[in-house]
């Protein structure tokens, strides 16, 4: 787990502590409520990404705007940022996730079939790769969910049905080409799946939930406003 992601947590941990809402031993599981009072604390008063893309010309008819990784300046396509907010709004929309932050998912794993990869993209280095990865007709990513979230309240013992569902559904893949998005069968172990048996991982991109993100959307009647950055560069709290 990266220092960024720690802090946050840590932080929350506190703040679920201090209201004497936790619900039992494990300090990097929550409850469904717990992470839910985190997310709102996170949107109102936590931190951006340090290094978010600033795409608001693809709104404007553009098709192309300018990004950053690892301190290279390069263009890529609108169609990365269109199509990821579709993906974001269907894995909302169909409870696979519910929010955009560390607890829940706040990054993708970008993906190509493993002929592509190793055709194409085997043999370049990685800050090479991005720009042109980006372009991939058939380029997907896949979101992990409900990150640090329990199913059951170590406190009671119960059993939140909801929260089993939303675990259970937390492994999706997105594409690049339009079509609909799907749910990965979840694994033994519960873990997240970053490279979909026949696919290549080729790198990561984060998101976050801030009311000052650069980026604003629907899904399912509710409004989210984040950032997406390229460089692995955590959070940054506002000055």
């Amino acid at each position: 787990m990266n220092s960024g992601k720690l802090s946050l947590i840590v932080a929350v941990v506190l703040i679920l502590s201090g209201n004497r809402a936790h619900g039992g031993g494990d300090p990097w599981n929550f409850t469904s409520s717990e992470i839910e009072v985190a997310y709102r604390y996170q949107t109102e008063f936590g931190r951006r990404l340090s290094h978010p893309l600033k795409p608001a010309g693809c709104f404007h008819g553009q098709t192309e705007f300018g990004a950053s990784f690892q301190g290279k300046s390069f263009l890529a396509p609108c169609r990365f940022i269109t199509e990821t907010l579709r993906h974001l709004k269907e894995v909302l929309r169909l409870g696979a996730t519910r929010y955009l932050f560390p607890l829940d998912t706040d990054h993708a794993h970008l993906v190509v079939p493993m002929d592509v990869w190793k055709k194409k993209y085997s043999r370049m280095p990685l800050d090479n790769v991005l720009p042109v990865l980006l372009g991939e007709p058939a380029l997907a990513a896949v979101y992990h969910a409900a990150e640090h979230l329990t199913v059951q309240n170590l406190r009671t013992g119960d059993i939140d049905l909801q929260a089993k569902s939303w675990k259970e559904k937390r492994n999706a893949l997105g594409f690049y080409d339009g079509r609909a998005l799907q749910i990965l069968a979840p694994r033994a172990d519960g873990l997240g799946r970053s490279d979909p048996a026949g696919y290549r991982e080729v790198t990561t991109f984060n998101f976050l939930a801030h009311r000052l993100g650069e980026l604003v959307f629907s899904s399912s009647g509710q409004a989210f406003t984040i950032d997406i950055s390229f460089d692995d560069d955590f959070a940054v709290a506002l000055p």
